[in-house]
């Protein structure tokens, strides 16, 4: 009797639907691993965010979303390696603000995928805020004692950042522009790559997010000068703002955009926007994410995003162009 009623129970349970994963609709999309395109190297914040939600992605579509890292040209490499892909969501780009909004400045013609008109677009994982931290053998503890040594020093002292127009680059260039001081820009391959040389004095500060210095601010390693937002992050709380280290003008925030091949239909990318927005929900993805200093938007859609960054290329271009800064 037993075993007739177990058995009863699995014939039962075996006629039953599996629960299906979520599809884009009137689509079996995605049906076969996902390839996500980062434009930065390993180790930084929007590395940190594709490897977050590709993981979440792949669990909740039982589909393998797959990273792979781009960070030549400061981004345009990622950006030419998805333009050549077909327009089926199986090739994502994520980037940043260099990669997306700093490089229409810096390139200007030679930019051969822009990014309004040469990738579609999906939506915005994570915001993060830029901090200026200088090693602990740099002779300032303010941000006027750094001016005064820069202005005394001119091109004496060295900044790394994570490769030519990238977001460290330009904000520090900004920076730099902003107090009318000179150093020089010594670009590597990544955020993390720099830092090691920053640690060993090699150079003498860096501007990146706050997702990537935090903890080394915390434990000592490096001192943090000034976090260029309106207000203090509760992450870092002694570091002082731009304004109040008497530099108000200096404001800079990266985000962290998904995109995808030019030509993608809007009901792929409506639905990546969809599930990226529900696994960002996610207590093991959010929390992840806000302790390393981020902050999560909502209603990035994919026209919104579109929008979003149209502004952004509007503020960043002649700030850019005003700041001096190149890429060779």
């Amino acid at each position: 009797m037993i075993r007739r009623t177990l058995l009863g129970a699995a014939m039962a349970l075996a006629a039953l639907p599996a629960l299906a994963q979520p599809r884009a609709p009137g689509t079996d999309y995605p049906n076969r691993p996902v390839r996500v395109v980062v434009a930065l190297a390993p180790g930084g914040n929007a590395d940190i965010n594709a490897r977050l939600v590709s993981t979440a992605l792949s669990q909740r579509l039982g589909q393998q979303f797959v990273v792979e890292n781009r960070p030549s040209g400061g981004g345009t490499v990622a950006f030419e390696t998805v333009a050549q892909t077909p327009p089926d969501g199986y090739t994502l780009l994520v980037g940043a603000l260099g990669s997306h909004t700093l490089n229409v400045g810096l390139y200007g013609e030679r930019l051969r995928v822009h990014p309004l008109t040469g990738v579609d677009h999906v939506t915005i994982s994570s915001h993060s805020a830029i901090v200026l931290v200088v090693n602990n053998n740099f002779p300032a503890r303010t941000l006027a004692e750094f001016r005064q040594q820069v202005a005394a020093n001119p091109n004496r002292f060295d900044y790394g950042s994570s490769g030519n127009g990238t977001t460290g680059h330009i904000a520090a260039a900004l920076m730099l522009h902003l107090m009318g001081v000179q150093a020089q820009h010594v670009p590597y391959r990544g955020s993390a790559a720099a830092f090691q040389d920053l640690l060993a004095g090699r150079t003498s500060f860096q501007a990146d997010t706050i997702s990537f210095v935090t903890e080394p601010i915390r434990t000592g390693q490096v001192r943090g000068l000034v976090i260029a937002t309106p207000q203090r992050s509760p992450m870092i709380p002694d570091v002082p703002t731009a304004a109040e280290a008497g530099l108000p003008d200096f404001q800079a925030t990266t985000w962290t955009p998904w995109s995808t091949t030019l030509g993608t239909p809007m009901v792929i990318r409506q639905f990546l926007s969809e599930q990226i927005a529900e696994v960002l929900k996610q207590p093991e993805v959010r929390d992840r994410l806000i302790a390393l200093g981020n902050t999560i938007p909502e209603g990035m859609t994919p026209d919104a995003t579109r929008a979003f960054i149209a502004a952004e290329i509007d503020k960043w271009v002649p700030i850019v162009r005003a700041s001096g800064a190149r890429v060779d």
